[in-house]
């Protein structure tokens, strides 16, 4: 009787009585009436429980569902963040390994800046100071290269003007020369003719 659910040993308890009391008078059909209208509602009630209880096992057939399936989703979840998360890491150790490697760089050119700086200084003062001795070599230079064609002409000019029939240039223009270049003794026009 222990495995008995209460409605039912009420039922059993009941039908005894019933059983004990006998069905032949009244009181005892009231009974008895009493006892089948009990019986009938502690049957619905015994359905309705099996029915609550098939749909609370229904319900929690789809809670554990759910509960499971949320579980999944959450390791997704997880998983998919976790997976993010290393990608950010990752992106963040390249920017960093470039920060340094731009700070690296940086270094190495405020050292090395300086020293180019100083270098284009030197090289522009050495410059600077051998201009003036490049240019006199140039003039040096010059002097000799075309020294015999100077002489040359400047001996032609002379004889041209000294002479008595200029060749190359107008009369006029060699008396005009002759008379403010007029030698006051004869040998001055010697050497002047003999001037190389």
């Amino acid at each position: 009787m222990k495995n008995l659910s209460p409605g039912v040993a009420m039922l059993t308890l009941m039908m005894t009585l019933m059983m004990m009391a006998g069905c032949t008078d009244s009181a005892d059909e009231r009974f008895r009436q009493l006892a089948e209208q009990s019986l009938y509602e502690q049957a619905e009630q015994n359905k309705r429980l099996a029915e609550q209880s098939k749909q609370i096992a229904e319900a929690s057939r789809r809670l554990v569902e759910g509960d499971a399936a949320a579980r999944k989703d959450l390791l997704e979840a997880q998983k998919h963040l976790s997976s993010e998360l290393h990608d950010e890491r990752a992106g963040l150790d390249r920017q960093r390994e470039e920060m340094e490697q731009e700070r690296r760089n940086i270094a190495t050119q405020r050292h090395r800046d300086p020293i180019i700086a100083q270098t284009i200084g030197t090289v522009g003062l050495t410059l600077t100071c051998l201009l003036p001795l490049l240019l006199a070599g140039y003039v040096i230079y010059a002097l000799n290269r075309s020294g015999d064609e100077n002489d040359a002409l400047s001996e032609l000019l002379i004889m041209e003007m000294t002479a008595d029939q200029p060749l190359l240039l107008p009369r006029s223009l060699t008396t005009v020369a002759a008379i403010e270049h007029t030698p006051s003794s004869p040998d001055a026009v010697g050497s002047i003719n003999c001037a190389p």
